[in-house]
C-alpha cells in the first residue's frame, strides 16, 4: 500500500518481492537453480507461476538451512536487477526500493533514508488470512524475520500500516512535505 502511495506521487518505486515474483513466473537460470536444489515438487503444473511459491514457502519456512539456501540463489539475483534499475533511474531526484528483507539482507548502508512500514500483529494475521495464507504460515513467515521492534529501531521513519488507507496516506504524504 505505500509503494502505491508513493507511486502517486509521483516517486519512482522498486519492489524487491514484486522483483522475486517476475523471477519465479518463468523458467530460468533461476528457476533451474531452485527446481534442482528443491526438486520437482516446487514446479507449477497449472497456472501462470513456474514456481508454485506456496510449494516452495512449505519447504523453507519450516527450516532454517533451506530458507537460507533459497535466499542465496534469489538474492543476488534480486540485487543485480536493483542495481539496474537504480543505475536506470539514477537522475530523478527520489527513488524508493520496498525490500521487506533490508535488515536481514544488511542493506541499510546502501540507502540515505529508511522507512519502516509496521502493522499491530493481529491486525497483519487478519489481512494475511483474507489474503488465503494460513495462521501456521504467517507464523512462520514472520518467525523468519527479525522482529518489527528492532526494524523499528534501525530505521528513520516509522509508517503505522494498522489503520486505515487515508490514515497511512497522511503519515506518508507529511513524511514527504
Amino acid at each position: 500500500m505505500v509503494g502505491r502511495i508513493l507511486e502517486e506521487t509521483g516517486i519512482t518505486v522498486i519492489d524487491t518481492d514484486e522483483i522475486v515474483r517476475n523471477i519465479l513466473k518463468t523458467k530460468n537460470n533461476i528457476t533451474q537453480k531452485i527446481q534442482d536444489e528443491f526438486g520437482k515438487s516446487v514446479i507449477n503444473n497449472e497456472g501462470s507461476e513456474y514456481i508454485n511459491r506456496k510449494e516452495l514457502a512449505k519447504l523453507v519456512f519450516n527450516n532454517d538451512l533451506k530458507r537460507q539456501k533459497l535466499e542465496s540463489i534469489i538474492h543476488p539475483e534480486v540485487n543485480k536487477i536493483l542495481d539496474y534499475f537504480i543505475s536506470q533511474n539514477k537522475e530523478k531526484s527520489t527513488i524508493a526500493v520496498l525490500i521487506p528483507l533490508l535488515f536481514e539482507c544488511r542493506l541499510e548502508s546502501f540507502y540515505n533514508e529508511i522507512w519502516c512500514v509496521s502493522c499491530k500483529s493481529k491486525i497483519q494475521l487478519e489481512r494475511l488470512l483474507k489474503k488465503g495464507f494460513l495462521e501456521d504460515e504467517v507464523k512462520l513467515r514472520i518467525n523468519s524475520q527479525l522482529p518489527i521492534e528492532t526494524k523499528i529501531k534501525k530505521s528513520d521513519y516509522v509508517i503505522d500500516n494498522s489503520g486505515t488507507i487515508e490514515e497511512t496516506k497522511k503519515q506518508v504524504l507529511s513524511r514527504l512535505t
